[in-house]
């Protein structure tokens, strides 16, 4: 019993480190409000249908295990492990445990994304922001999430497969009024969404001196923990609602006697392992929701909001491979474009994606993240498909890389070694390999370009390169012309651009002849 008390006490000290800011949403983002309206059951003329006395989408086959969160790591905890997981599992009408590391989303990746490299906390939608546009890595691709390592995965088919799980919305439900409660009631039994089941829930309590408390009360779910306590004098924990039981009571005022709007409580799941509360769950009344703005104190006083998402499982269909070697991605600031014609030093205007992923980002840590030389290099995987429209309307679509090295704490060194374009609705791919010439990338921008045609553009008339057998120069060939150049030659000059060369008025004479040369700039 001694070593159980020791490992159990370990583990909620780790748990709770670094809990301050770990809100379900960050202060100052522009959600839009989910009302009552939006979940009206269509088969019910619009009204409200009855809602049951209880409902425990935890116990539901799209909900994954109880989590022991790692360090500082609650809101990704609540936010991608538990919402996230559940939420696709929904939409795609599977079972967690039908193949649980595959159905299972890593809240570990997400975090090594926003943690700064160390034990940090953040907030749930800056997690689900990331999965808007790189999707989410799974469990069984991402790895041990018990590691102290601030790890990134190498490896593009991890991050191909990640690219195919998405948040589609974000939004919130007010739980400070009565309306409110009932649109989460509503919203836990029934999103009105033609899916099986309703949704769960991010939200966010004040987690200084709060409490909990056995509870033996009425209830429908039978657990026996329940938050008793309004005071909260500071901290943020990230938490997750997954249902709510008409029958539990509590006498929140302490008056004795149990009011009208003293029954009826949410149920919220923790991560702090299955050993917390009752496996992991404990019942909070709606008056904490509702009196939220009437104590300094309250342990609801940063954010009585419910956090709600609705995710898609998408098919891409352009991506970047990208493989670099670098020793500190800190350093780092990265995004994807295409121009028409490798000609271009930039991406046309509008044609670009920024990615969460390479953003000045992950702490002074190699690239993988891991105590290992080897961890320097690492392959990666990008989601380009918002420019496939913008590509396909170009002539000769040049996709591009921008990278920018900034030093924050200690300077990297290292360089990019080589990228693929994937388009997968053509079945094509392009290869660039940038080589040994970048020994080390200084500070500033950089360009990387990934041609998909030879066509080059000077002065408004596209080219393709052609090499003649008898001089191995270059003849521009104008393919805007029914004809080549006759008794033109092209010519590569240092810089790599091309000239156009006229060799005419030969004199056997004099053994002499005029060179006409035309620069293209």
């Amino acid at each position: 019993m001694t070593w159980k008390y020791i490992s159990v006490t370990l583990c909620f000290l780790i748990s709770v480190s670094g809990l301050q800011a770990q809100l379900a949403i960050r202060p100052g983002l522009d959600l839009p409000e989910l009302k009552i309206s939006s979940l009206r059951s269509q088969s019910r003329n619009g009204s409200t249908p009855d809602l049951p006395q209880y409902i425990d989408n935890s116990l539901s086959d799209y909900f994954p295990d109880i989590v022991s969160q790692y360090g500082g790591s609650c809101a990704q905890a609540a936010g991608i492990h538990y919402l996230f997981t559940y939420e696709m599992n929904r939409t795609l009408d599977r079972k967690v445990k039908s193949n649980k590391k595959e159905n299972t989303f890593s809240y570990r990746w997400i975090w090594n994304l926003l943690n700064g490299g160390k034990d940090e906390g953040g907030f749930s939608s800056d997690g689900i922001e990331i999965t808007m546009s790189a999707g989410c890595m799974s469990v069984a691709d991402f790895g041990d999430e018990s590691s102290s390592d601030y790890k990134w995965p190498s490896g593009y088919s991890k991050y191909y497969n990640a690219m195919h799980y998405k948040t589609k919305t974000m939004s919130y439900i007010d739980l400070t009024t009565k309306e409110g409660i009932e649109t989460m009631m509503q919203y836990m039994n029934d999103k009105n969404d033609g899916l099986k089941g309703g949704g769960i829930a991010g939200f966010s309590l004040s987690n200084d001196h709060w409490g909990k408390k056995s509870y033996y009360g009425p209830s429908n779910t039978g657990y026996e923990t329940l938050m008793d306590m309004v005071d909260g004098s500071g901290g943020a924990h990230a938490m997750t609602l997954v249902g709510y039981d008409l029958a539990v009571e509590f006498d929140c005022n302490g008056d004795g006697v149990i009011d009208e709007d003293e029954k009826g409580a949410f149920i919220l799941v923790n991560s702090w392992g299955s050993w917390w509360g009752s496996d992991g769950r404990a019942y909070i009344p709606f008056k904490f929701f509702l009196d939220a703005g009437k104590y300094e104190d309250s342990m609801l006083k940063y954010n009585a909001r419910g956090l709600c998402i609705e995710t898609e499982y998408v098919e891409p269909t352009i991506t970047m491979k990208l493989t670099l070697n670098y020793t500190s991605r800190n350093d780092i600031v990265t995004r994807f474009g295409v121009a028409d014609g490798n000609h271009n030093t930039a991406p046309a205007q509008g044609a670009v994606v920024d990615t969460p992923i390479l953003k000045c980002n992950g702490g002074d840590h190699n690239m993988q993240g891991v105590r290992l030389y080897s961890g320097d290099q690492i392959e990666m995987g990008f989601d380009l498909s918002s420019l496939r429209t913008q590509a396909k309307s170009m002539k000769a679509p040049c996709w591009m890389i921008v990278f920018g090295k900034n030093v924050v704490g200690k300077s990297g060194k290292g360089k990019i070694l080589n990228a693929t374009v994937h388009d997968y609705v053509d079945g094509t791919e392009y290869t660039t390999v940038f080589g040994n010439d970048i020994n080390d990338i200084h500070v500033g921008y950089y360009v990387y370009k990934i041609p998909t045609t030879s066509l080059l553009k000077r002065n408004d008339v596209w080219y393709e390169p052609v090499k003649t057998s008898a001089s191995h120069v270059f003849e521009p060939k104008d393919i805007n012309a029914t004809v080549n150049w006759k008794g033109y030659y092209g010519i590569r000059e240092a810089d790599g651009k091309y000239s156009k060369m006229l060799i005419r008025n030969y004199d056997h004479q004099s053994n002499t002849l005029t060179i006409d040369i035309k620069h293209y700039e």
